[in-house]
């Protein structure tokens, strides 16, 4: 059977696709604290998952309004992580 050209994208394309992810709107359940700026109350900021360099996951959270930016554990109660923490300073 000839294939016409652009088959194989089409074939692609019907294939149920993985949602794209964004980083002011990410993927999985909420971390508590994290739904609007603590100082000034917007709610549309930035959120990055990732991990510290001791490998605690943590909702990086950015607000463009008043610049306030903040580092939340996954499994933690809404009280963002103290900055020396977050920068690995010696304890």
């Amino acid at each position: 059977m000839a294939r016409r050209k652009g088959d194989a994208a089409r074939a692609r394309a019907q294939q149920a696709a993985e949602p794209l992810g964004s980083i002011s709107q990410p993927l999985g359940p909420a971390v508590p604290g994290t739904a609007a700026c603590l100082r000034c109350g917007e709610t549309q900021m930035t959120r990055i998952r990732m991990a510290l360099t001791s490998g605690r996951q943590v909702l990086f959270v950015s607000c463009p309004a008043c610049e306030q930016r903040n580092w939340f554990p996954l499994d933690g109660n809404g009280t963002p992580l103290p900055r020396d923490e977050v920068m690995g300073a010696d304890e």
